[in-house]
């Protein structure tokens, strides 16, 4: 087979990209059915997939439906299964609503009651002791223990007062890293590597921890990625999270068409949705955005700012039923003014 120049791979003059790279996504998503998959070991890790998923990305949504991490180990924890649970228990999220099985407040007392549940702490591998002094360290207060039950004295007998100590109670964080979920090992059959699955997208807390490989942390959620690493990987992890959902589904799309979408949500700098609030609300031209949505506000507001619109993209042309600026309608032909005597009528 003859080789093949660069020059083969490039993009003709003229060629509309973002359209087919819009029809290649759009196209397929009216096939794909709404599938999900569950995480064994994580009740709330049914990962949001298909076209939910393509809507999530491409909308830039600040925090997916479903956030996910997945966090490697170092040489000596991948490969043995006690070092792997250590790293997982330190990132493990334990929130104190999951070990409470009751909690009553004497607002006579000013004083919060706290039954916690034997089998949950037992499963979180914790004491009551221990619930107790992180629980008192949060709140700054004095909690008294008594087999399982816990007593919080709020000083105070003002019920909101004493009510918002009980929410604060209830959202304390008693161990791992705050908003990284439930963790649990997993096991790549194929290396026998073992890793960490997370039920949340905190990896800037996770990389404190020891025994992790920081080099190949990653998470679902494309903003922690931006706030973390940058807006180049943001933009990889875009086109990445496309591909992967897409492939779920069978479907195949080519990735300079995923990396362009990528391309545009975030050449400004930050990652920005196509929709309204993003690429489309911010065209330049006042018919391509009255095209997509909100048409009157967009037409009423260029009307009272006096806006002019140049005609350079493709919507506004179609609009106005002129000739669009794609393919053949890129090209403009000029001739010198002492060569139209050469025109032959």
């Amino acid at each position: 087979m003859a080789k093949e120049k660069s020059s083969d791979f490039k993009v003709e003059f003229g060629e509309p990209v973002g359209m087919i790279a819009a029809q290649s996504v759009g196209e397929p998503g009216t096939q794909m059915i709404l599938r999900s998959f569950h995480f064994a070991g994580i009740e709330s890790a049914i990962a949001t997939s298909g076209l939910p998923r393509i809507v999530e990305l491409v909308d830039a949504k600040k925090r997916p439906t479903t956030p996910l991490s997945t966090i490697y180990l170092d040489a000596k924890a991948s490969r043995n299964i006690d070092d792997a649970e250590k790293v997982a228990a330190k990132i493990n999220e334990v929130r104190m609503g999951t070990l409470v099985r009751r909690i009553i407040e004497n607002f006579a007392k000013g004083t919060i009651k706290i039954a916690l549940s034997r089998q949950e702490l037992e499963s979180e591998d914790m004491t009551p002791r221990q619930v107790a002094d992180r629980l008192g360290k949060l709140l700054s207060l004095e909690v008294a223990v008594e087999g399982l039950v816990l007593t919080v004295k709020t000083h105070t007998k003002n019920l909101k007062e004493v009510r918002a100590v009980r929410v604060k109670i209830m959202r304390s964080v008693i161990s791992g890293i705050e908003g990284a979920g439930k963790a649990i090992v997993q096991k790549n059959l194929k290396t026998g590597e073992f890793y960490i699955i997370s039920a949340g997208s905190n990896i800037e807390g996770m990389m404190g921890i020891e025994g992790i490989d920081k080099s190949r942390i990653y998470t679902n959620d494309v903003f922690a990625i931006y706030r973390l690493f940058g807006i180049e990987a943001a933009r990889n992890a875009i086109a990445r999270e496309l591909q992967l959902t897409l492939d779920e589904q069978k479907i195949s799309v080519d990735l300079r068409h995923l990396l362009l979408i990528a391309d545009a949500m975030t050449a400004s700098g930050s990652v920005k949705g196509v929709g309204r609030h993003g690429l489309s609300g911010e065209k330049k031209s006042v018919f391509a955005r009255a095209a997509y949505e909100e048409t009157v506000k967009h037409l009423i507001n260029a009307a009272a700012f006096g806006e002019t619109d140049q005609m350079r993209g493709v919507t506004e042309n179609i609009l106005v039923g002129k000739q669009i600026p794609i393919g053949t309608g890129s090209v403009r032909l000029a001739i010198k003014k002492e060569d139209m005597s050469k025109v032959k009528p």
